[in-house]
Parts: structure tokens; sequence; C-alpha cells
């Protein structure tokens, strides 16, 4: 289909759609004298769309605002527009090993990222929202691609006009979360190890301590004292790559970081050949550990640990490991970890994740926190990955 048969088909749907406001179409030659001025050409679809349909549009909202498709005028933001655009797949930055803001390179990586060959068509006025733009220069000439907090998602093949049907048959959000799974995917499905050994490494993780790892007899002396076998992720870990840390990355944790605790202080737990609690992690379970609402919820007034074990024993004298002296009764598990954390939140404050070691859920990693426990359910290593990209909470 021809250029202008879709600009027809567009402006007819955009006529139907009541919060589609369209301005007024630009003249080509003031087109022509800016992209003459800057030294660049604009892909030519959207070229079309602002000299024959309209430069710029009220649009319906993503998620609460409404938003806007910025009309093209001269001005500051062009005059990086004829440089390349320096990527040709996905970024994201939060999660990249060998990224620091704190590096010059990298701070004119990222600058670049954002200013170079890049026309802003649309901006989420939310925390955290999304921004849609306008590759001008590059090797991505033409597409589209998608820009939030933690970095820049390309929507493969999507020109001008693609973008402005996915918008107008309101499936753009679903496209764009479909494409940021199956990264995501792309992801998971590497080697676990490598992947952890690769952020370790990076830049930005060079401030966490890690201890050296521990021999493979020592962690057998440790199982065979408490009666238990420990999951397999964890004594790989700890035996070839390190025996905990301190000072990883922690949601709130007041400057401190959080602190994996060696083997050697988790020696002290008592409890850690008993069953654990719990034998399934269903849709009911995470229900009546988690419950926020109605006059039995759980909150600082009304703790889990005070409705549905009130009647278990604590440690006495409880061991230091443990952050909060209710979370001891939870038998067969090691609580490996302390975040330091100090949230507003009541009902997550003192949040520590502890490793199962009995029963049927061996290996899940769960979250004790003031009023709930959370059954996460993630494996160890998916916990390492989620500690490292700075997202452990």
């Amino acid at each position: 289909m021809s250029i202008d048969t879709r600009l027809l088909k567009i402006g007819a749907q955009i006529k139907l759609k009541r919060s589609w406001k369209l301005n007024q179409p630009i003249p080509l030659a003031e087109v022509e004298a800016i992209e003459s001025k800057y030294g660049f050409q604009l892909p030519e679809e959207y070229k079309s769309f602002i000299t024959k349909i309209g430069n710029g549009s009220s649009l319906p909202p993503f998620r609460e605002e409404s938003c806007q498709l910025y009309p093209f005028k001269d001005g500051h933001q062009l005059n990086r527009l004829h440089e390349d655009f320096p990527l040709i797949e996905n970024w994201e930055w939060d999660t990249d090993p060998e990224f620091c803001m704190d590096d010059p390179e990298d701070s004119e990586k990222w600058k670049r990222v954002q200013e170079n060959g890049v026309l802003v068509l649309v901006e989420e006025n939310v925390e955290g929202g999304q921004t849609w733009f306008l590759i001008v220069s590059g090797p991505r000439r033409g597409e589209v691609w998608e820009r939030d907090e933690s970095g820049v998602l390309r929507l493969p093949g999507c020109t001008f006009l693609d973008w402005v049907e996915l918008y107008l048959s309101k499936k753009l959000t679903s496209y764009t979360d479909q494409l940021f799974r199956e990264e995501k995917e792309r992801q998971k499905a590497g080697d676990p190890l490598a992947r952890i050994r690769g952020l370790m490494a990076g830049k930005r993780r060079r401030d966490i301590s890690w201890n050296p790892p521990i021999s493979l007899e020592a962690v057998r002396d440790f199982e065979r004292r408490h009666g238990i076998a420990l999951p397999e992720e964890y004594v790989t870990f700890i035996t070839e790559i390190a025996n905990g840390c301190e000072n990883f990355p922690a949601a709130n944790s007041c400057g401190k970081g959080g602190v994996f605790f060696s083997l050697e202080q988790l020696d002290c737990l008592p409890n850690l050949g008993k069953p654990f609690y719990f034998a399934e992690n269903t849709d009911e379970t995470r229900r009546s550990l988690t419950n926020c609402f109605g006059p039995n919820a759980y909150t600082g007034k009304n703790p889990v640990w005070h409705s549905l074990f009130k009647d278990f024993p604590r440690e006495d004298p409880i061991s230091p490991v443990w952050i909060c002296e209710d979370y001891s009764v939870l038998c067969g598990a090691l609580p490996f970890a302390t975040y330091n954390d100090d949230r507003p939140n009541w009902n997550m404050r003192a949040t520590q994740p502890i490793l199962i070691v009995t029963g049927p859920l061996q290996g899940q990693v769960w979250r004790s926190c003031s009023a709930q426990l959370r059954p996460d359910g993630m494996s160890f290593y998916q916990w390492i990955l989620q500690m490292l990209e700075g997202g452990a909470r």
C-alpha cells in the first residue's frame, strides 16, 4: 500500500476519534527549509503525515493522562538530528553491567542515545512514563522506538505510520509489552551463571565486597550437622563464585547496602532441619499470607506473625542473622541476606529474603516483611540476578 493511500485511510480513522485533535499541516517548503538548515532528511512517512494530515495532535492517554503528538518545528532540539542514532538493538542501561553514569564515556553514550538522530513524538508526563521517538539518522532510520527510565526498546521495522496505526487501534501498549517480555525471556534463556559473573564484574557492581568461595567439603559438613541438603543453585554459587558479600545494592537501605551472609554466619540457626511450614506455593497460599484488605488485613497492627504464627515458638536466644525475632518461627529456611532497609511503608519494612531448604518448596526464595510473609517463589539464581540488577527489595 502506498504512503498516500495509507494516509487517506489513517486520516479518515482519526476524524472518527474525538480524542484525536489534529493541528493544521505544516507547509512542505517550511519543512524543507528546516531540513536544509540542520542538515538532515525526515523519513518520508513522517514528512508526508505532518505536511498532509496534521502537524501534531492531542492523543488519548496511554494510562492516566492525555498526551500530545508533538508538532515538528524549528528549535534547539533539532541540533543533533543529523548525527547517527548510535544503537541498532535494545539497550537497558539499568541492568547493563558495563554501564556506569559516573564514567565520562558512558555518560556521553547515554547522552547520544537521548539526542543523536532522535525526534521525540510523544512523552507521558508520569513517573517512569514512556517516550516514543522516531529515528531520523543512522542504521535504524525510519523506525519508532520506545524509551523509559530503564532503557530503550526497539520496535523492529515499525515505521511512523505503523506506529500511528497501532496507536489508533489501541494495540500499541500490548505490542510493546510483548516485545519487552520477549527481551526478558531472551535474557533468561542464556546461562544464568555466565550472566551473574558478567554482572559481578561490571562497572556498576565494583563497590560490592565479595567473600571468597567456600569449599564443597565445608558445605557437606554443614549439611551433615544440620541434617539437610542445601539447594543446588545455592551450593554452586557459594562454592564456585562467592560465599556471601557486603554492600550489595538494596532499595531503602539507608546508604548501608545489603549483606549476603556467609555460610559460616548461618551456622547458628538451630531449626534448619525441621519442616518448612508450607508445602505448596498456590494462589490460596499467596492470598492468605499477603492479605491487604478487609478487617483481617495484615498491617503493622495485625502482622501475619501475630495471627497465623502467634502460637509458634520464637528462637531463644534469637540467632543474630534474623533481623526480626518473629521471623525465627520459619523452620527449614535460611535467612541468607538482609537489605538493611527502613521503608516508609510499614507493611514492607524489615524485609529479609529466606531460602527454603526442606520440604517440597526447597530452593524457593520468599521474603519476610514486618507485616507479611511474601511467597515470591523465585529461584536463588533469580534472586542473585535481581540483586545484581539493582532490584533487590
